[in-house]
């Protein structure tokens, strides 16, 4: 219980911090705006072919954003060096990466309660609650792993390179379940209780790995 709470003390520092600076939000709005009008201008939209290619702008606007997002996870902690400060306390690097994790998700989930509107409106993608689910449950498991690579890179002068390389190629899973449960929300072809379950075990598996090992990065 100690440790939830310090996680949650962790996550409300950062949004506080958000809240006041204004610095990621306003780049998260940019992808998001940019992947509709590149979506929108990029493609021959009709009524027809438009709620097929919504699924497609949802995972590249995400993709684009949390990469945004979770790069500037430790970036105060980086600016200022507290993270050293922050691991002499009596919190376990677990809380702490947890707390850095969840605020990050937060930061994401604000941005899909815009993005996915949007992309009803313009796209006639359904706004339904097993979309809503789908979208949440990959944003799980993409906020670990954004977060623990991160850690990983934070001290490396190569970061803003070096995490898209590491990220990516784990994120994979989740843009192909996610992409297959909003599909079939959406009534084309596919299984969505199976698509659900696959994003479910990568999240409980993935959320346990960067769990154990953001003890020892943050160590580093």
């Amino acid at each position: 219980m100690n440790q939830l709470r310090v996680a949650l003390a962790v996550a409300r520092k950062d949004l506080r911090s958000e809240w006041r600076t204004r610095e990621l939000v306003p780049a998260l709005a940019q992808f998001i705006i940019l992947a509709l009008l590149i979506g929108n201008f990029g493609f021959q939209i009709d009524s027809r072919n438009a709620s097929t290619i919504a699924p497609g702008i949802l995972w590249l606007a995400l993709v684009f954003a949390g990469l945004v997002a979770f790069g500037r996870t430790f970036a105060a902690e980086r600016e200022q060096a507290s993270l050293e400060a922050m691991l002499m306390t009596p919190a376990s690097p677990v809380a702490i990466f947890a707390g850095k994790a969840l605020a990050a998700a937060a930061l994401l989930v604000v941005c899909e309660m815009v993005l996915l509107p949007a992309l009803s409106l313009f796209f006639g993608m359904p706004l339904s609650g097993d979309v809503v689910a789908a979208v949440l449950l990959a944003t799980v498991g993409m906020a670990a792993l954004g977060c623990l690579f991160a850690a990983v890179v934070a001290r490396v002068r190569a970061r803003e390179l070096l995490l898209p390389l590491l990220t990516l190629p784990l994120w994979i899973p989740f843009i192909i379940a996610g992409g297959l449960a909003v599909q079939s929300a959406m009534g084309l072809p596919g299984s969505y209780q199976q698509a659900i379950g696959l994003l479910i075990d990568f999240d409980i598996l993935f959320v346990v790995l960067t769990s154990l090992a953001a003890r020892f990065v943050l160590d580093e």
